[in-house]
């Protein structure tokens, strides 16, 4: 036989056998998943499982599942306890949901189990006497585990004593909670318990309904070194979570988020409103991308966002926060390290967000804060108090923000003079005084836009420089401010130097349109004050919050330079002392007068002044409130540095 021959033989031999195994393969059935049937309606016979002969109790259907079986359940009542399998799925079979309802503490457990989800239930435990655990408790090892469309009911009335949680999470988890409604428990609707905490776990939270608990909607906690990440909402609204109305009990904590100790936070596109004391609260957590963006948060009882330890925020861009009961955003939170003496860093940017109607501040830093805070682009108005509120030491940089109308305070505010301590962060921010243990605030205040408020700034503790800032419309002053360059006039007990450094290229005017015949000095553009007099010299009184400024001759000169000061009630400047390093400023049309020179410097001289310029500023409109400087304007190129006067000038000129 040929080779050629041996070779065909070979090959037809071969392609016989590939037809024969294919064959064979598509004649023996493929192993498969089932979907195994549930309906009580089926009883008192047990069933099989199948669709015609359907399993009494969910749990003998997922007993009798394998790993990729999916367990549908029929419309009724069923009164178990039931405990998840790796692999299985346990859905509704119909639009009804099926009800489980509580014969023991914990109606469903995840128990070290992967890849399974329970999906379109309800599950009520109003009918138990004593339920003091959790209606779905997730252990320890279980991951990829899923908790969707289903109404999770602790009790018929917020804050219930039925359950004590919607659902508890503890150890190492992955879990997905989606889409459920989560009520009336006695703790909280999604939980680590208080005496808990979930480890190196992630944990996604979106389009949720968690209302009417009694300490907060969301508590997670965690111990320190833990590495968590917890998602609470989403990147599209219809993944956000409505969280309301809880904090119900007396618990401190009452709140509609609080997180402690969580390495890896965001909190996105979110309504939270209603919560008994803060919105959110976060006690040494820090957030991640895409951090803490887009809620809608108002009408809690104390702050929007409460802050306090060790946190590492980002918050914003987008937050509405409004309406609520203290502050939109507080440094403050009665359980963080303030108790030991000291406080923890807490690194944090606020940028982006619209912060209005609260009750007393827009932003409040009532903790002190070693870590930088930054404050940028927000807008900031209407608050009853001030727009940013300081009562404790801290280093903040404020910088392009709209900070406007808030007729009973100032834009931005660093405390009275009448120093106690603790300060109460349920006081109006105009009465709460500054702890001065640690020294001042220390204050970079740059490109702002400042309007429409009592005064602009009130900085009566503060150390720093204010720079490109747009100022007017106050109805008392522009920039008010007070500090001591030299000892021995310095308050604070560790530091005998603070005060404001440098004031440059500000626009300050229009303001004082509310100052009287007798409210001497009180409507002036920039105004030192001293505010370590407290008895007034000339008639024995304590001095008053807005009482005539003082000055103090002894001290040192600061950096006034480049700014526009104009059709301001009072004096255009009115420093300290008369041989501060101010030149190169531009004076027109205050104390009631265009040019008469002695009004408008209240009084100073021109000794070491040569540059300074009494002349009409030449606003592009000034009615429209567009203070940019026309092309002839003689503030034009004229600061020591070559370039124009004001905020819009400068090395660093306000853009927006």
């Amino acid at each position: 036989m040929s080779i050629g021959n041996t070779m065909l033989r070979v090959t037809g031999l071969a392609v016989r056998v590939l037809v024969l195994s294919m064959l064979f393969f598509c004649l023996v059935p493929l192993a498969r998943s089932a979907t195994i049937y549930v309906d009580d309606d089926a009883c008192p016979d047990n069933g099989t499982g199948t669709s015609n002969d359907p399993y009494c109790s969910i749990q003998d259907a997922i007993d009798a599942s394998v790993s990729g079986d999916e367990v549908l359940v029929y419309p009724g009542s069923y009164a178990e306890r039931i405990y998840m399998k790796t692999g299985v799925n346990v859905r509704k079979a119909q639009a009804a949901k099926p009800v489980i309802v509580a014969t023991f503490k914990t109606l469903v457990k995840f128990e070290g189990v992967d890849d399974c989800a329970l999906d379109g239930f309800i599950l009520d435990a109003t009918g138990v006497s004593n339920g003091s655990a959790a209606m779905i408790r997730v252990y320890d090892g279980s991951a990829n585990i899923t908790i969707q469309n289903c109404e999770i009911k602790g009790a018929n009335s917020p804050g219930g004593n039925i359950a004590k949680s919607g659902i508890r999470l503890n150890g190492q988890v992955v879990a997905n909670i989606i889409n459920n409604t989560i009520i009336n428990t006695l703790d909280a609707g999604i939980t680590t318990h208080w005496i808990g905490t979930i480890v190196n776990s992630t944990v996604t939270i979106q389009g949720n309904t968690i209302t009417g608990h009694g300490t907060a909607g969301i508590y997670f906690n965690a111990a320190s070194g833990d590495t968590n990440r917890v998602i609470i909402g989403g990147n599209t609204l219809a993944k956000g979570n409505y969280i309301a109305n809880n904090g119900s009990g007396s618990d401190e904590k009452g709140s509609g988020i609080r997180m402690f100790r969580i390495s890896q936070a965001s909190i996105e596109n979110n309504t939270i409103v209603g919560n008994r004391r803060a919105g959110i609260l976060l006690i040494d957590t820090s957030t991640l991308t895409p951090h803490i963006r887009t809620n809608s948060i108002h009408d809690n009882g104390e702050s929007g966002i409460n802050i306090g330890g060790a946190s590492e925020l980002t918050i914003g861009p987008g937050n509405e926060i409004y309406n609520n009961d203290v502050s939109g955003i507080t440094f403050y939170v009665f359980e963080n390290s303030r108790l030991n003496g000291f406080p923890e860093s807490q690194p944090a940017l606020i940028t982006g967000n619209d912060i209005h109607g609260n009750a007393k501040a827009g932003i409040a830093v009532v903790d002190w804060v070693s870590g930088l805070i930054t404050i940028n682009g927000n807008t900031i108005h209407q608050n009853m108090g001030s727009g940013i509120a300081f009562f404790k030491n801290c280093t903040a940089v404020i910088t392009d923000n709209d900070i406007h109308t808030h007729p009973t305070g100032a834009g931005i505010f660093t405390g009275d003079w009448s120093g106690t301590y603790p300060p109460d962060p349920d006081n109006q921010p105009s009465i709460l005084a500054f702890d001065r243990f640690r020294g001042p605030a220390y204050l970079t205040i740059r490109r702002n836009k400042i309007h429409g408020n009592r005064s602009g700034m009130r900085l009566d503790h503060a150390a720093g420089v204010i720079t490109n800032n747009l100022v007017y419309d106050n109805s008392r002053s522009g920039i008010r401010f007070s500090g001591d360059t030299t000892d021995p006039y310095g308050p604070f007990p560790f530091v005998t130097v603070w005060g404001i450094t440098e004031i440059t290229n500000n626009t300050v005017v229009d303001n004082g349109s509310h100052v009287v015949s007798t409210d001497d000095d009180r409507g002036g553009g920039i105004v030192y004050d001293d505010i370590n007099t407290t008895v007034d010299p000339a008639t024995g009184q304590t001095r008053n919050f807005y009482d005539p400024p003082l000055r103090d001759p002894g001290q040192m000169p600061r950096v006034i330079k480049n700014n526009i000061t104009a059709y301001n009630k009072k004096a255009g400047i009115r420093d300290a002392v008369c041989s501060s390093q101010r030149d190169y400023n531009l004076y027109y049309g205050n104390n009631g007068t265009l040019t008469f020179v002695p009004p408008q410097i209240s009084g100073c001289g021109f000794t070491g002044n040569p540059h300074e310029l009494f002349a009409d500023p030449r606003f592009i409109d000034r009615a429209a409130k567009d203070y940019r400087l026309a092309s002839d304007s003689p503030a034009k190129n004229s600061g020591d540095d070559g370039n124009d006067l004001g905020a819009f000038g400068g090395s660093d000129p306000i853009t927006w």
